[in-house]
């Protein structure tokens, strides 16, 4: 015998689907409106019917009260030692002759029948509390009865006796039933009505989700405009607000992606440009001289390439929202990161004839930082710094806490920065004319995208030493504010 094949993928996933789609909104309501609504329904039923039982015994028990007080009146006039006879009018308002008369009995202290109907049921124990009356129901002879009885009547030669009447419970049958049907005939007519009304109240009043599901179904896949929230009703307006808040969001995002790629391509195209040329220069080149100083350049090129590539990459690494590039919070020294880098770009800094010098803070700097972001965002300080900064000259990078701050500093005795280009030096491809150092004009735009990351600020500082030229700059983290993530 073979083993049942499992189910296929294409079995299993519907049932897997239905068993996870969503609710819709109208049905939860229902289910909170209309559970309670029934569940109150279903009590409101139970109390009728204790109420209308109550409603229909008050009048016969009222009547079986007086039939027991009139019992004792006459019972008071005879003498229980001889024959009880009632008197015609007793006996006329008994019903002695109708076919549910009023059934009697009365009682000696022993519990001895004396008189009237001796089958009826005694209770079990009876009260001995004078004119204390006691309503009971029983069943006799497959019907039921209420039976009241009360102690305390004494005839003329003043002996004590039970007195017990009881009737039939078929006239309080009857009256309650009609009672109930009185009573629930309009709540199993009004209470379906008004779930229905309810309904289509509910139905109306969702339409304007309806609608604005149609609307947004209709946009094309790249219309990012506000939805409009004229007609909508006022619960749904944060909704809309918050939509409207993401769309915003999303549309700068797609723009600047745009953006990117176009400047990506015009800045890309310049350096591929010059690595063609070069190697089709080296191949039609015949003089190994020429042919040498051809892939010289070609190297060179290469080099350009790669670098503008890296720090777009690190651009769109700063700057995507994706969750392959989401910042991670961890705690950092910034000392430690200092060294490491300083440490890193002594050689470059060597082969340039440049000073690369280092100014920890003597205790350590802790941040809650990304570290491959600070990476970037240090390395971008240093390559700007390095490439900037003329042959023979200086570099210093430098690291302080104040004010509940930690802060990175870089200093070089270059070029500097202009007062009237420092507003602009951090958008991307921003260069200053007429310089002629290789940059993308990529590298403090890294910095400034990493900066408000981590929620940091970028300041000019005063040079130091009093020197004519340079560029001073200190990025300021906070040690313990949270950060955009």
């Amino acid at each position: 015998m073979q083993p049942a094949s499992p189910p296929s993928r294409a079995t299993v996933a519907p049932a897997r689907k239905r068993r996870g789609a969503p609710r819709p909104l109208i049905h939860k309501i229902m289910i909170w409106i209309f559970g309670p609504l029934f569940l109150l329904w279903t009590v409101g039923i139970v109390i009728t019917y204790f109420i209308a039982q109550h409603i229909a015994n008050s009048p016969y028990d009222r009547t079986l009260r007086d039939h027991l007080d009139l019992l004792r009146v006459e019972i008071s006039r005879q003498d229980l030692n001889q024959p009880i006879e009632l008197s015609h009018g007793a006996q006329t308002i008994l019903r002695q002759e109708s076919p549910t008369p009023t059934l009697w009995q009365i009682r000696d202290a022993n519990g001895a029948p004396l008189a009237g109907n001796a089958h009826l049921p005694v209770p079990d124990s009876w009260s001995y509390d004078t004119d204390l009356l006691r309503y009971r129901d029983v069943v006799l002879d497959d019907q039921s009865l209420r039976l009241a009885y009360v102690w305390g009547g004494k005839d003329k030669n003043n002996t004590p006796f039970l007195a017990v009447a009881a009737e039939t419970n078929e006239h309080r049958a009857v009256l309650h039933r009609e009672i109930l049907i009185g009573m629930l005939t309009p709540q199993f007519i009004l209470v379906p009505l008004a779930a229905m009304l309810a309904g289509l109240g509910l139905t109306h009043g969702l339409e304007p989700l309806n609608l604005l599901q149609a609307r947004l179904r209709a946009r094309a896949p790249g219309d990012l405009s506000p939805v409009d929230q004229e007609q909508a009703p006022a619960e749904i307006v944060p909704l809309i607000d918050a939509m409207n808040g993401l769309l915003a969001q999303q549309a700068q995002f797609s723009a600047t992606q745009r953006q990117f790629v176009a400047n990506a391509a015009h800045q890309l195209k310049t350096p591929l440009a010059g690595i063609r040329t070069q190697a089709e220069l080296a191949l039609r080149e015949r003089d190994p001289q020429q042919t040498e100083a051809s892939l010289q350049q070609l190297v060179r090129g290469t080099e350009r390439a790669t670098r503008l590539v890296t720090q777009m990459l690190a651009l769109a690494r700063a700057e995507s929202s994706d969750a392959l590039y989401a910042p991670t919070k961890q705690s950092l020294d910034l000392n430690t990161l200092t060294e490491l880098h300083v440490g890193q770009r002594v050689p470059d800094a060597l082969s340039l004839g440049l000073d690369l010098g280092l100014e920890n803070h003597p205790k350590a700097i802790l941040l809650q930082a990304d570290p491959v972001l600070l990476d970037e965002l240090i390395n971008n300080l240093l390559d700007n710094a390095l490439i900037y900064t003329p042959a023979g000259g200086w570099i210093t990078l430098r690291t302080g806490q104040a004010a509940g701050k930690g802060w990175l500093e870089i200093e070089d005795n270059g070029p500097g920065i202009p007062a009237e280009h420092q507003s602009r030096i951090f958008d991307r491809f921003y260069r200053i004319m007429g310089n002629q150092a290789d940059g993308s004009g990529l590298g403090l735009a890294i910095v400034r995208e990493i900066a408000d990351i981590h929620g940091a600020s970028i300041d000019f500082m005063p040079l130091t030493g009093g020197q004519p030229s340079g560029l001073r700059l200190r990025v300021s983290f906070p040690l313990s504010l949270p950060w955009r993530a």
